[in-house]
């Protein structure tokens, strides 16, 4: 019987030396949409991308049912895998995933795993996600909402009947951020960088800067053009950026 498919995924070899980061994608996105951030960051990273259980390959396997879940079976894989080398990490994460970022980040913490950057992408900050207004749970009005989430360069959001065949997996991950909470307290040892669009209409620059609550280091807030889903417009913006908050924290 074949092994089930794991966590993490590396779809491109890094180029010489190169630091290790983990990827958490966003709600029912699943680890090859960041295959264009893999081929771009792996001048400067070991990239590797997260799957999550009940999506692509791992479609037969059950969703977990809390972000804490993900990033504990997320973090498991890792303390086994060839990422986890005993160098300082970088962990990205664009909206629920931010908050799996950060939930993953704070196990390598605790764990002993050296954590060099945790960069996040329209999220609002872990403590404020119990506030945030619940997602739709109808079939149709989930599909209205993600298309409603402007600046993807995506087919996906532009073809509402393969956005159904995601629904499975959003439906899941939508069910396991709304049952998040986090006591506005929790820190991280880690410096944040957090990156957003300027016409997202669900995070606003002030979310962002609300991250400086959960770092004891520091914080920078960079701004791009597009909506929620600016980043695939970005990618090498973004890598640029990751690989200069290395270089300034090697």
């Amino acid at each position: 019987m074949a092994a089930a498919p794991g966590w993490i995924r590396q779809f491109h070899a890094p180029r010489g030396a190169s630091a290790p980061l983990i990827i958490c994608p966003h709600a029912g996105g699943g680890a090859s949409t960041y295959r264009p951030f893999s081929k771009q960051l792996r001048e400067h990273f070991d990239v590797g991308v997260l799957q999550y259980p009940g999506r692509q390959d791992r479609a037969r396997e059950a969703a977990l049912r809390t972000l804490p879940e993900i990033a504990e079976g997320a973090f498991d894989e890792f303390a086994l895998s060839p990422w986890n080398r005993d160098e300082p990490i970088t962990v990205l994460g664009h909206s629920m995933g931010s908050i799996v970022a950060f939930e993953f980040v704070r196990i390598a913490e605790s764990e002993g795993v050296p954590v060099r950057l945790l960069a996040v992408s329209g999220a609002v900050p872990p403590g404020r996600v119990a506030e945030m207004p619940g997602h739709p749970t109808e079939d149709e009005q989930l599909l209205d909402h993600m298309a409603g989430l402007e600046g993807t360069g995506s087919d996906l959001l532009g073809n509402r009947e393969l956005m159904r065949m995601a629904l499975p997996a959003l439906k899941a991950d939508y069910a396991a951020f709304d049952r998040y909470s986090c006591p506005a307290d929790v820190r991280v040892q880690a410096p944040v960088q957090a990156m957003g669009g300027s016409d997202d209409d669900y995070v606003t620059m002030g979310d962002l800067y609300g991250w400086q609550q959960h770092t004891e280091s520091h914080l920078r807030v960079s701004m791009f053009d597009g909506g929620h889903f600016y980043l695939h417009d970005h990618v090498e913006g973004i890598a640029e950026l990751l690989a200069a908050e290395m270089e300034t924290t090697s």
